[in-house]
């Protein structure tokens, strides 16, 4: 399974995608906010709405008019997520994320991805949920409030907020549109789209209707629960993206599930996340550095003695029988094969002057051993004990470059050939004899230096 703290972005919102195709590189930043589904909204019968729904209505009028009625609310919750399922080998796995709005009389509580969010009579209050980022370094958004109801554009002014929010694999949540825009889903009701009624089936314990609407090559899902004039589930167009970068685009299913999707007015606050510790007050979030270099550049490994699998080639905390040696560690997760993969496509097609300077190893777990293709020519070594990798500190479908002192002097955590042009770049710079991991250091410190600046600059107090 991809890891969730990578980040790969798409941007698309749900009206948006009625009209163009959808990029295939927002897996990771989908996975980035999964985390469990909050508590289901407890929902009542609903006297406030009227129905929508008459016999003579078309399709395109019940959805219209559904979407038009939420804009009139005073009151609306759910506990939302968004749904992915694809296909791992011959399984089919899924992953959530949130997708939940709290509204009622103009304050607002919204969890997207790793987006947290709130306005109030007395601020908009913003902050990034994200464990790996240390919930984006403990920046927390404070603006000025809104007056009256809420507005996408005010809501969403930050680039960065709005970026989180919008490049999602799913887009935006689309309740924000239906609440808060005066012509919601506008793009969607083109006169050449095509709407027909679908099936009716039981979501999130109520009869729904379903509308089907053909926008171009895509097709969107609406089920609408008739009696609530509300919408309880979209079925969003398959998308076709790889799951992790470098790897080969596969169909992906997407769903947004709006769990306890009510209009009552709530008897209760709504339940907030906690701001991260320490929290940094800023007028708009700061960018972050990148991450600080990988302890082991710049070192030797510990030592270690092995050989392939052929007992041809032996290799240790020097290196190999060549001057650099490029390491690659896969692991029984089959995504860690698209590292393995660019390692023996760029091995093959190498120019000469570089047949003699590089040595390519593989480093297999022991419990993958027997998942490597048979047209990998390159070195193999069975990492029984694990001890390679650990003295290398080389994670699953990563790659390293160790010179010929036996420093370990690049790291690409995700290699593939996505990331190939700037592997390549570092080894002719290794090559050349430049100190490449000083030279990270010292860039990180200067990007390090200029990102506390900036963070005082755009500093507010609470």
């Amino acid at each position: 399974m991809p890891p969730e703290s990578a980040i790969v972005k798409s941007p698309n919102t749900l009206h948006r995608r009625a009209c163009c195709r959808i990029g295939a590189t927002a897996f990771t930043l989908f996975l980035a906010g999964c985390s469990p589904s909050p508590p289901q909204v407890a929902d009542v019968p609903i006297d406030s709405v009227r129905p929508a729904s008459f016999a003579s209505q078309s399709p395109r009028d019940l959805l219209g008019m559904t979407l038009s009625r939420y804009r009139a609310v005073a009151s609306y919750r759910d506990s939302g997520r968004v749904k992915m399922s694809y296909e791992v080998g011959n399984s089919t796995e899924t992953r959530a994320a949130p997708m939940r709005i709290w509204f009622d009389r103009n304050e607002l509580y919204l969890e997207t991805y790793d987006v947290r969010l709130t306005s109030d009579p007395e601020s908009v209050t913003a902050w990034i949920a994200d464990p790996s980022s240390e919930n984006f370094d403990a920046q927390v958004l404070k603006s000025a409030a809104i007056a009256g109801r809420p507005d996408v554009s005010q809501l969403l002014e930050d680039p960065i907020l709005a970026g989180r929010i919008t490049n999602g694999l799913a887009g935006p949540p689309p309740q924000l549109e239906w609440l808060f825009s005066p012509e919601p889903m506008k793009s969607l009701f083109q006169a050449e789209h095509r709407f027909d009624f679908g099936k009716t089936d039981i979501v999130d314990g109520r009869t729904c209707r379903s509308v089907v609407v053909a926008a171009g090559d895509q097709t969107f899902q609406f089920w609408i629960d008739e009696r609530a004039s509300l919408v309880r589930r979209v079925d969003l167009p398959d998308v076709v993206a790889p799951l992790r970068p470098g790897a080969a685009p596969q169909p992906i299913r997407l769903s947004i599930d709006l769990v306890g999707a009510t209009v009552n007015p709530p008897d209760r606050a709504p339940t907030i996340e906690p701001l991260p510790e320490s929290p940094k007050w800023v007028r708009r979030f700061v960018p972050l550095p990148p991450s600080r270099p990988a302890r082991i550049l710049g070192t030797k490994p510990s030592s270690f003695r092995v050989t392939d699998s052929e007992n041809r080639i032996t290799f240790t905390d020097w290196g190999s029988d060549r001057p650099i040696t490029i390491w690659v560690r896969m692991s029984s997760d089959p995504l860690t094969m698209v590292a393995v993969a660019t390692a023996q496509n760029w091995s093959d097609r190498l120019p000469n002057e570089l047949r003699d300077k590089l040595r390519f190893a593989i480093l297999v777990d022991t419990d993958a051993a027997s998942f490597v293709p048979d047209q990998v020519t390159v070195p193999v070594i069975v990492d029984g004990d694990g001890k390679v990798s650990a003295a290398i500190e080389l994670d699953p479908g990563a790659a390293s470059i160790m010179d010929d002192r036996g420093m370990i002097a690049w790291i690409d955590p995700m290699f593939s050939e996505a990331t190939l042009s700037t592997f390549g770049a570092a080894l002719s710079d290794v090559i050349g004899g430049v100190d490449v991991p000083g030279r990270l250091r010292q860039q990180w410190t200067e990007q390090v230096a200029v990102y506390d600046r900036t963070c005082r600059e755009v500093a507010v107090k609470r």
